[in-house]
C-alpha cells in the first residue's frame, strides 16, 4: 500500500482511494475560529512538512506553488507522526490527510480544517508485481481492500468543523465514512 502509487514495467498500481488533505493546526490557531481555510490564508504558514525527498513533500510543494502560495517550513520529519506532534505543541500547520487525523481530532489535540477554495487528495495505491501474477489468496486480499468501508458508528463520533474540538450535531458528510472516496 503506498502513496501517490505509480505503475511500473515491474510493478501495477491499482487505484485503491483517495484521501482529503486538509489543514492541520493545533486547536487554539486562528484557523479553527474560521471553519475553513482559503489557500491564501497559508502564505507565509509557519509548516511542519515532510522530508524533501518525499513523494508526499513534492507533491505538496507543487500544489501550494501552482496555488502562488509560500509557506514557510520550520520542522521537516519523514513520517505522519512526528509531524502531527509537532503540530500538537503549536511548532506550525501541515496539509495531512484526513484519516491521518481522525484520533487527534476525537481527541481533540489537533485541528482539521477543510480547504474553502481548492481539492487536494492523496492517492493511494496497492502495489503488486507485474509477473508472477497474485496468487488467488493475493487477488481476494486486493478485492476486499478495495470494497467500501463500513461507516463509522454512532458511538465514534467525528465532532466538530471537521472536529476542531466544537461539537456539531452531526457528523460531516465527508466523515460519515472511511470509505474509498468514490
Amino acid at each position: 500500500l503506498i502513496s501517490f502509487p505509480e505503475s511500473t514495467r515491474k510493478v501495477t498500481a491499482v487505484p485503491w482511494r483517495d484521501e482529503e488533505m486538509v489543514v492541520a493546526c493545533a486547536t487554539t490557531h486562528p484557523f479553527v475560529a474560521e471553519g475553513g481555510v482559503k489557500l491564501s490564508q497559508l502564505q507565509g504558514l509557519k509548516y511542519v512538512g515532510f522530508d524533501k525527498d518525499l513523494v508526499i513533500r513534492r507533491k505538496v510543494d507543487r500544489f501550494l506553488r501552482d496555488h502562488g502560495v509560500s509557506v514557510e517550513v520550520v520542522l521537516e520529519f519523514d513520517n505522519v507522526e512526528n509531524i502531527k506532534q509537532a503540530i500538537e505543541i503549536a511548532a506550525g500547520g501541515a496539509l495531512l490527510p484526513l484519516p491521518a487525523l481522525l484520533r487527534e481530532v476525537r481527541n481533540g489535540t489537533i485541528a482539521a480544517i477543510p480547504l474553502q477554495d481548492a481539492r487536494f487528495v492523496r492517492p493511494l495505491g496497492i502495489l503488486h508485481r507485474r509477473n508472477p501474477k497474485p496468487s488467488p489468496n493475493a487477488q481476494r486480499f486486493i478485492e476486499l481492500l478495495r470494497q467500501p468501508d463500513e461507516p463509522i458508528s454512532e458511538d465514534q463520533p467525528v465532532s466538530g468543523l471537521y472536529a476542531a474540538g466544537h461539537k456539531t450535531s452531526a457528523p460531516s458528510p465527508k466523515l460519515a465514512s472511511r470509505g474509498n472516496g468514490k
